[in-house]
């Protein structure tokens, strides 16, 4: 078949192999692959029950994740950090209960229904461990093995934050920060060596503020899913 020449708009492009149409002026999206995250919250009262449960898209993995591959990223205190080996190296989230440097973490200094920076490193003012005013118990973090349906692999993070410290607490923020431990690291500010350190890798908005009563339990799951 002739095709050199003819203008692409007279092209019958069922004549050519799928992976031949693409056009950097109409395709969004050469790979096909698709990396996707949902957060799912889910409020519940002292006895267990379910007050309220829904879904809602996160914008999730930050610049962080993505200049890990580039090798120098931000920990939580805002310090550049250059990773140059590793040796087991190894990224954690299952944070044990009370654990606040890292896992899925809430925060209330975000205005909700904003769009996120995806340069934030941290939250902007991160709720802290505890059951007095102004603090909420942070649950252990749980990790589920992957699945893999028809194209689609996913996984989840769960956490549980329950409220007891007397009042109405609100949770505008929430983000994942992982524990790296096993690289070769070096703080660039100071030029010493680090063995681990706390990164935020996610961080989301909820579109409204997420009210947790005394007496409540709010559990945050985070699903993330690759479609090839």
């Amino acid at each position: 078949m002739a095709l050199v020449g003819v203008n692409r708009d007279e092209l019958d492009l069922s004549r050519l192999p799928a992976d031949a149409h693409y056009d950097p002026k109409r395709d969004d999206d050469l790979s096909g692959v698709q990396v996707r995250a949902t957060l799912t919250f889910k409020i519940t009262d002292a006895n267990g029950t379910v007050i309220k449960e829904w879904t809602e898209p996160a914008h999730s993995l930050n610049a962080n994740f993505a200049t890990i591959i580039w090798a120098e990223i931000n920990d939580t205190g805002g310090t550049a950090i250059y990773i140059y080996g590793a040796s087991g190296g190894a990224w954690s989230v299952t944070a044990p209960s009370g654990n606040t440097s890292y896992g899925i973490l809430v925060g209330s200094g975000a205005t909700a229904g904003s769009t996120p920076s995806p340069l934030t490193y941290k939250l902007v003012a991160q709720i802290p461990q505890g059951t007095s005013s102004g603090q909420i118990e942070y649950g252990a973090v749980s990790l589920s093995a992957t699945s893999t349906s028809g194209q689609t692999t996913s996984f989840t993070i769960s956490r549980s934050f329950t409220n007891v410290s007397g009042a109405t607490l609100s949770v505008t923020e929430i983000g994942l920060a992982v524990q790296i431990t096993g690289f070769a690291m070096t703080n660039v500010s100071t030029n010493s060596a680090i063995t681990s350190d706390y990164i935020l890798i996610s961080y989301d908005i909820p579109s409204s503020a997420i009210s947790v009563a005394n007496g409540q339990t709010l559990t945050i799951t985070y699903t993330f899913s690759v479609t090839t």
